[in-house]
């Protein structure tokens, strides 16, 4: 029953990283992330048209006003979450990895 369980749990997790990839995939295939390029890179030309005519106008000008602020948080509790689980196998590989190296180390001095 367990092995089961286990099966079961092993293609839910593989079924979806694989539907993660096809989106990603899927989406930049389709250019999605050009796109959104695009619609940063036409932002700032109008800005840089709307300088220029305001320069051309006369009229007193700041560039604070032109550029676009993006200040975006991605503090939530998933990313936080993220974050402790990263920083917990990364100790974990490296305490692996070190006590390997240890191990082999022993092996070759002879101890």
């Amino acid at each position: 029953m367990k092995k089961d369980k286990k099966k079961r749990m092993f293609k839910f997790i593989f079924m979806m990283f694989f539907l993660s990839f096809l989106v990603i995939y899927f989406s930049e295939l389709t250019g999605y992330y050009e796109y959104q390029n695009h619609k940063q890179t036409a932002l700032t030309e109008e800005q840089i048209k709307q300088f220029e005519k305001d320069v051309a106008a006369g009229k007193e000008v700041d560039i604070n006003e032109y550029l676009v602020k993006d200040n975006r948080v991605y503090n939530n509790n998933l990313s936080k979450l993220s974050s402790k689980i990263s920083s917990g196998i990364s100790k974990v590989v490296q305490k692996g990895v070190e006590s390997t190296f240890k191990f082999l180390s022993n092996l070759v001095e002879g101890e």
